[in-house]
C-alpha cells in the first residue's frame, strides 16, 4: 500500500472503480483491484452520487481546515519556519495559540510546511572525537 495517495490517483482510482461496476463487476471487486483502498460502503455512497450528480461525484471533496493557515497566520509560519528551520511543529503550534488564539493541529503543520518547503531541519551535530590507535 502506498504511504501518501495525491488527489489525481484518488479520482482515477474513484473514475476507475465506477467504470468497472458500469460495465458489470461487483462493487467488492471493482474495489479490491484498485489502487487506492477503499471501503465497500464508500463504493456504494461514490456510486450513489454518480447517479445523482454525474461526474462531478468524482472531484474530490476531503474535509480538513487549510483555511486555518491563510493570511497573516500563513506568512507567521513561513516567516518563522524559515528563520528557525529546526522549530518543531509543536513549538510553532504553541506560538499560533499565544499569537493568534488559533488551535491547528501538529499533522496540519507539518503538510502545510511539506507544501511550503519548510519541513523541520535537524540541528547538525559535532561527531566524536576518534581514537587514534598507535
Amino acid at each position: 500500500m502506498q504511504a501518501t495517495v495525491t488527489p489525481d490517483q484518488r479520482q482515477a482510482a474513484r473514475r476507475e472503480i465506477v467504470r468497472q461496476v458500469e460495465q458489470g463487476a461487483t462493487a467488492s471487486d471493482a474495489r479490491m483491484c484498485s489502487v487506492v483502498p477503499m471501503h465497500r460502503t464508500t463504493v456504494y455512497r461514490l456510486l450513489k452520487r454518480v447517479q445523482s450528480e454525474g461526474d462531478r461525484a468524482l472531484t474530490e471533496k476531503r474535509h480538513g481546515h487549510s483555511v486555518k493557515l491563510c493570511g497573516e497566520v500563513l506568512a507567521f509560519v513561513r516567516e518563522y519556519c524559515q528563520n528557525y528551520p529546526s522549530a518543531s511543529s509543536s513549538a510553532v503550534q504553541r506560538l499560533l495559540a499565544e499569537r493568534f488564539c488559533l488551535s491547528v493541529s501538529v499533522s496540519q503543520l507539518n503538510r502545510v510546511r511539506a507544501v511550503h518547503g519548510l519541513s523541520r531541519q535537524p540541528v547538525p551535530r559535532e561527531k566524536k572525537a576518534q581514537k587514534c590507535l598507535g
